[in-house]
């Protein structure tokens, strides 16, 4: 081995974990900075935390985003566990998120270039990058544009691969829950070798992973028990947290919700087995959507989707002369998420039935009723669990990556480097058993045929030939709507997103000249990239529902663009050239002087020119101080942005459904039409960051390493869209801004609310980060203790006109724990390896906006302890063959209860934070030759 030069954010156990890829993989140098000046990494002014794939593979075997999400620095990053109810993204694929900032804050690397983008919001899914390589994952907790380009708000997450492998080596292993659910499938193949008498080297690596995901609630007794939110009847503003909520105004087979006449005489009237009219129970407590208990139904949606995922990925290298080699590498990957959403529901005030007399499936007893008092229609609510069972997403990824490049050692202490990168994306989501809203309303209004007393769709009558083929259906009673009429009311929402990116980048770095305390070192450089996009959807995604001759057709619906109930994506197309250009310096100031050991300064500067919204400059300046051996401080200032993705300049309107709770009407809960639109005119948002920190690393305990850095960061010009709630809720507050998307109608009941991008307010957020580690010998064996751990101090969001919300400490409607670590040991001996590892999330509120006993019943969220093991044995004289076994979240933990949802389907936790599976085994065996 030539080099191991690490960060001083680094823990000694880490280096451990480095050695042993060292020692395995042939790897001959490890630089980790966090800076484009390659120095020793003690000189860096950034912190940096470094993870090998060791470690990854040990704490969580299955998908290299789940492992580093139990890192603290990463909160709320979407996970397979959070597609819940939509599908209108890629809501269930691995996409990391660096201190609750947004994954599209934090810059994802792949040997230190940007991979292609695997949505439209430039993020990337690290289920798509060839894991199995990993040699090693370095986050830079801190503001980096300056150094990296546009993203790097919130840090950089760099996955560094071992290109220089080898040999052979593979794993296949097996997974499954204590619950006998969620089975997995891993196994993957790398080989790499010299070639040409050690000029060049070639390693090739290919990988399948598949998890079956949980489909349904009831898959676990805490989503099972229906934990939900609902208004205290007896005090609209105080919000209740309960179990055994179910619908208010649906029922399986329906349930008539209001009649149009005077007495409302068939309210409270459900449908039973064969359309039998039956009682409805309104359960205990009733509220305007839900209640508890009763005979509501009760939607359900999935706990974890299922994932599919495929790599293979080859790299090339061959030195031309000793001071000029050439590289070529070639990715393709896909990744399939499959969950189920919803069960297809009709709620009144939204998208309800309206039932008229006449109607052909009518019971007997009703059309009784309803001729002899003149009622002319009535509401029907119903959650249709008989239609083929719930909409089912399947969101499909595949990515091409390409890279060229060279490396030039010019001399004298100088290198040159360059490389082009083309990478493309396809990205087809299908929302499968989707209502189609016209047909559905067309064929829920059916009458007889006074020709010849058959039963068809009213329109067929009034409207022959608007309709072709329509299918009358009947709703009343579970069961009974006929195979014929489903397949004409049902079909799937398709939309197809193509994402190019192409990057030319060249830089230089050197040493071009000494000062007293040493020589300067510089890098400079100038590179181009540019982003494509181009999204399209079916033709009924994209009409409005004209829905002519069709009585009954809610009218919220016949404003909104979608002929779909869910998805409903808008064509979207665009693209943009940046330009940039670099120059970093490290500037040593002082060495060996009375007080101060060393003295660096490190700054850095970069020009970037947006074809949309022109340019702009960043800049970091930092510095590291060691006043004695033991001892060493750094800082860094920094300022970061980041520009505006194709998605938010571009974006059409997407509509969804979902519900409110109106101040303005005595918080009452109301259901609306939600549509979020791109705007072209946004510009870049702007990041002030600040780090500084201590690393104490002392010379009477070898190996023991302490760092503590405290981080903040002042985000301007905030690109974003309230959610329907926030946009109510900021409207009342008195923000102009946000009444002026919400639509009302004549008697003041929202009816629609509008979500655009917007550079529509700025977020600060403080806190602390921790990391000790410690090697010790034991039994003849190396023992690794390592200890990271986060402090979030502030995480304050404000929009114009409306107070500020500190949302530090909310782990319900957000993933901010104010705590939040792991406690790692790792013991290896010549055959055998041992590792424990205890993860906390600390205690918090549900909503930091709400006052517990007075706006909410109970605002307090319990603290959150989780042990995972692994034990391995090494088989053969030479120890290259290894059976392991591990076991995640040991004492199958149940996640707290902090419900939230939308119509009703709520998610009872916070899939972000809490571990939603229970007790996971997972064994293999893996080898190395």
């Amino acid at each position: 081995m030539k080099k191991l030069v690490l960060s001083t954010a680094v823990s000694a156990v880490t280096l451990i974990a480095h050695a042993a890829v060292a020692q395995e993989g042939g790897l001959e140098e490890v630089v980790v900075t966090g800076s484009r000046v390659v120095v020793d990494g003690s000189q860096a002014p950034t912190p940096v935390t470094v993870v090998s794939s060791e470690q990854l593979q040990l704490a969580s075997p299955g998908i290299v985003g789940e492992a580093l999400n139990q890192l603290p620095v990463f909160r709320g990053s979407t996970r397979p566990s959070t597609g819940s109810v939509s599908a209108t993204g890629p809501n269930s694929g691995s996409f990391l998120n660096l201190r609750s900032l947004g994954a599209q804050r934090t810059l994802v690397l792949l040997d230190g270039r940007r991979p292609t983008p695997s949505a439209l919001s430039g993020a990337v899914d690290t289920n798509l990058l060839p894991q199995e390589l990993i040699s090693r994952v370095d986050v830079v907790t801190g503001g980096a544009s300056a150094a990296y380009g546009s993203d790097a708000i919130s840090g950089v997450v760099n996955f560094v691969l071992d290109t220089r492998f080898e040999g052979v080596k593979g794993l296949i292993q097996s997974g499954t829950s204590t619950h006998g659910d969620d089975d997995s499938v891993k196994a993957s193949l790398t080989a790499g070798t010299s070639f040409a008498e050690g000029r060049g080297h070639v390693v090739a690596s290919a990988s399948y992973y598949k998890t079956d995901g949980l489909q349904d609630l009831n898959d676990r007794s805490w989503g099972a028990a229906g934990w939900g939110t609902l208004p205290d009847p007896t005090n609209p503003a105080r919000l209740l947290i309960l179990p055994n909520l179910n619908s208010a105004l649906t029922s399986g087979g329906g349930v008539i919700v209001a009649s149009f006449d005077p007495a409302n005489r068939l309210r409270g009237i459900q449908f039973g087995p064969g359309g039998t009219p039956m009682p409805f129970n309104p359960g205990t407590t009733r509220g305007v959507l839900n209640q508890v208990g009763g005979d509501g139904a009760r939607p359900r949606t999935n706990i974890t989707a299922g994932v599919t995922t495929a790599s293979a990925f080859t790299h090339v290298e061959y030195a031309l002369t000793s001071s000029f080699k050439v590289f070529a590498e070639g990715a393709y990957a896909t990744a399939d998420n499959e969950y189920n959403q919803v069960q297809q529901f009709m709620i009144p005030g939204l998208n309800g039935l309206t039932i008229f007399s006449g109607n052909a499936y009518l019971p007997a007893a009703i059309q009784s009723v309803m001729t002899a008092d003149g009622i002319p229609a009535f509401s029907m609510g119903r959650i249709s669990f008989d239609f083929g069972g719930p909409a089912h997403a399947d969101a499909a990824n595949e990515t091409v990556n390409l890279v060229t490049g060279f490396d030039w050692d010019i001399g004298n202490g100088w290198s040159l480097q360059g490389y082009y990168e083309h990478g493309e994306n396809r990205q087809r989501i299908e929302t499968r058993r989707n209502v189609i809203h016209e047909r559905l309303y067309a064929a829920a209004d059916a009458v007889v045929d006074p020709s010849n007393n058959s039963i068809v769709c009213r329109v067929t009558l009034t409207n022959p030939g608007l309709y072709p083929g329509c299918v009358p259906i009947n709703l009343f009673g579970e069961g009974s709507p006929s195979q014929e009429a489903l397949d004409y009311v049902l079909g799937t929402a398709r939309y197809q997103t193509k994402l190019k990116q192409d990057v030319a980048s060249v830089s230089m770095r050197g040493e071009p000249f000494e000062t007293w305390a040493g020589p300067v070192g510089v890098a400079f450089g100038l590179e181009y990239r540019k982003e494509q996009a181009d999204q399209t959807s079916d033709p009924l995604s994209q009409q409005f529902n004209a829905a002519v001759g069709i009585r009954g057709f809610p009218s919220v619906l016949r404003t909104a663009p979608g002929g779909y109930s869910l998805t409903n994506a808008q064509p979207v197309g665009g693209s943009y050239d940046i330009n940039e250009g670099f120059i970093e310096l490290l500037a040593p100031l002082a060495r060996d002087l009375p007080g101060a050991q060393s003295l660096d300064l490190n700054a850095a500067v970069r020009y970037t020119d947006y074809s949309t919204s022109g340019g702009v400059t960043t800049w970091k300046i930092g510095t590291t101080y060691q006043p004695v051996e033991d001892l060493r401080l750094r800082a860094t200032r920094s300022r970061d942005i980041r520009a505006p993705n194709v998605a938010e300049l571009f974006s059409g309107s997407v509509q969804g459904q979902g519900s409110v709770i109106d101040p303005q009407r005595g918080n009452a809960q109301t259901p609306v039409i939600v549509g979020s639109v791109g705007n072209p005119l946004l510009d870049p948002e702007e990041a002030d960051t600040f780090t500084a920190g201590i690393v104490y690393q002392p010379a009477a305990l070898p190996g023991l390493s302490i760092s503590v850095d405290y981080y903040d960061i002042d985000l301007d010009a905030v690109i974003g869209s309230l959610n329907a709630q926030l946009t109510v809720d900021e409207c009342f507050a008195g923000s102009a801004l946000a009444c002026a998307n919400v639509t009302r109608d004549s008697g003041g009941v929202i009816t629609r609310i509008v979500t655009p991008q917007l550079n529509l307010s700025s977020l600060k957020t403080s806190g602390v980060d921790f990391e000790v580690g410690l090697p010790l010998q034991v039994a003849g064996g190396q023992l690794g203790l390592r200890l990271i751990a986060s402090y979030l101090d502030k995480y304050e969001s404000e929009v114009p006109g409306a107070p500020v919300i500190d949302r530090s400490g909310e782990v319900g409607l957000s993933a901010n724990p104010r705590w939040s670590g792991s406690l790692s040991a790792t013991y290896q001996s010549e055959r055998w390896l041992l590792f424990v590892q205890e993860r906390f999330i600390g205690s918090g509120t549900y909503d930091a906006a709400r006052i517990d006993g007075v706006t909410i019943d109970d605002n307090d969220v319990a603290a959150v302890f989780y042990t995972d093991a692994t034990v391995g044995y090494r088989l053969g004289e030479d120890r290259s063959m290894q059976l392991y076994l591990t076991v995640n979240n040991v004492l199958d933990k149940d996640p707290p209860i902090v419900p939230t949802g939308t119509l009703g389907t709520f998610y009872p936790t916070n899939p972000t934070l809490y571990d939603v599976i229970g007790r996971y085994f997972t064994a293999g065996v893996k080898f190395n030759f």
